[in-house]
């Protein structure tokens, strides 16, 4: 298949409106900005990446090329220039995730390396490169540790203090599922298939390895649309705790459901048009928030003042 590589691509053109939502009432949690500081003084994700770049095994351009240029390929097609390390870990769900702020991985299971084709595994590493491009990391290592740093620092100051409150836990790990949403986008840019996309999500879901060749597709893209109903905007705070109490991911038919939503706006369409010129130049620059034609030079908006991406 030739895909387009999507030069300029900003984050922000592809960004979910629940990860956007979420995010801010995140940042406007109290006992975040206690909680950040003391992840970075305790040296939490230093601590993180040494737990998997210590126990398991480095992909390079020598050791196991094919999930290598994979990997080149997905960063290149989204347009994050600074490659990541790349691990395969023991565990035989299909999954991968990406950890580390500064100096961020990607840990792919080798259940996903067995059960997934090459093109799954571009949208896969796509997914997981779209998180470290949208700039989700810190509060992704936070997710990890939350559960239990809470309860660690009481011990530590005998109940005095302690920066993590219930609110704030709720609001990490409510930000940190809807985030895969925009992820899930990230991953169809770099795949450029939809039916990949699917598949993927379908073998996710727990479609057996005896049924992989019966497996449709259109079936699957059915039951999404009838998932269409569920609103997460109006759910109360009872049923988001209990969806991110029981799984690590959004629902693969929400987000099946959520992928059809924007391909059929036209969204995807539009950024594969304007980003895959094949040359800078050919690129039209808008500010992604105000819609405003830039000259590829500035650092911001003059209009509405975001920060925007240079040539």
């Amino acid at each position: 298949m030739d895909r387009k590589q999507l030069l300029l691509l900003n984050p922000a053109e592809y960004e979910h409106h629940f990860d956007k939502t979420a995010l801010k009432t995140l940042e406007g949690t109290p006992g975040l900005e206690k909680a950040v500081k003391y992840v970075h003084k305790h040296g939490v994700e230093r601590i993180i990446r040494l737990s998997y770049t210590g126990s398991n095994i480095k992909v390079s351009s020598d050791n196991f090329p094919e999930l290598y240029k994979l990997l080149e390929e997905a960063c290149a097609n989204i347009f994050l220039k600074d490659l990541p390390e790349l691990y395969i870990q023991w565990d035989y769900g299909i999954n991968a995730f990406a950890i580390g702020s500064q100096n961020p991985i990607i840990v792919l299971n080798s259940g996903a390396v067995d059960l997934l084709s090459d093109d799954e595994l571009l949208y896969l590493l796509g997914h997981e490169a779209g998180h470290i491009k949208s700039g989700h990391m810190l509060y992704h290592d936070m997710a990890l540790v939350i559960p239990f740093l809470g309860d660690l620092i009481g011990a530590v100051t005998l109940g005095i203090g302690s920066v993590v409150s219930a609110g704030l836990e709720l609001a990490l790990l409510y930000w940190y599922r809807m985030s895969e949403l925009t992820a899930d986008r990230a991953g169809l840019l770099a795949c450029q298939d939809k039916n990949t996309v699917f598949s993927a999500l379908m073998k996710m879901g727990g479609v057996p390895k005896n049924f992989y060749e019966k497996m449709k597709t259109e079936d699957f893209i059915k039951q999404a649309n009838d998932f269409q109903d569920f609103d997460f905007n109006t759910a109360d705070k009872v049923a988001k705790t209990i969806m991110i109490s029981l799984a690590e991911h959004p629902w693969t038919v929400l987000r099946t459901s959520e992928l059809i939503k924007w391909i059929d706006s036209g969204k995807y369409d539009e950024i594969i048009e304007m980003h895959g010129k094949g040359s800078l130049e050919d690129i039209e620059i808008t500010c992604p928030k105000c819609g405003k034609k830039l000259g590829g030079n500035e650092t911001f908006c003059g209009v509405c003042g975001s920060k925007v991406w240079k040539r």
